[in-house]
């Protein structure tokens, strides 16, 4: 390509990714105001100010667009911190994850298990782009954490994040019961006691 060629094409990938950017901020504030069941491209392409084959140029439908203006929003909140305790990483993401399910992540997530369990496609999407993710971050700090000598070597991670995790589902889920710091610190203190050599000092959380 030819750099006035190159100088051409520049501004239409500067509006495409301003377009991307629109959908998403769209798709964000939907998903807040109305949950993921009532969330359709109509009112995410009128509110984006573009058309729908623009969003359907990027995401097959609405399920993916969802899943990704979720991510984007949601993964930062929650992310694991990097200090030189793993424990302490982990309790610090495990508190971060009950406020978020706490409030409207929590709402938004409890919607699309429900549309998940009678649409496979649905389900795969949360388990592939929301799930999995989130699940191999973890694996990744409990790792570090045997490395370092705070918990024992050779453990079933998949287990032990399913031990130390399915409870916040269900909570959030059923809803019969809080997701509040004492929930946390109890799952923290249980799973982490029994998969580390003594007691791991508890840090404090907001």
């Amino acid at each position: 390509m030819k750099p006035e060629q190159q100088e051409k094409a520049t501004p239409g990938r500067k509006r495409d990714n301003a377009a991307h950017a629109a959908i998403l901020k769209a798709t964000h504030e939907l998903l807040w105001d109305v949950g993921f069941d009532k969330l359709s491209i109509v009112e995410v392409a009128s509110r984006a100010g573009v058309g729908k084959a623009t969003i359907y140029r990027w995401w097959p439908d609405k399920s993916a667009l969802a899943m990704e203006a979720f991510m984007t929003r949601v993964a930062p909140t929650i992310a694991f911190p990097h200090t030189d305790s793993a424990l302490d990483d982990i309790r610090v993401q495990a508190h971060r994850l009950g406020r978020a399910y706490r409030g409207d992540a929590g709402r938004i997530v409890r919607t699309i298990i429900a549309s998940g369990i009678s649409d496979e496609k649905t389900m795969k999407l949360f388990f592939d782009g929301y799930l999995a993710p989130r699940r191999n971050a973890a694996k990744e700090v409990f790792k570090r954490a045997a490395a370092q000598g705070e918990i024992l070597q050779g453990l079933d991670l998949e287990l032990v994040i399913d031990a130390l995790y399915a409870p916040f589902f269900h909570r959030m889920t059923i809803m019969h019961a809080p997701i509040d710091k004492r929930f946390v610190d109890f799952l923290l203190d249980s799973v982490l006691s029994f998969i580390a050599s003594e007691m791991p000092k508890r840090r404090d959380s907001d």
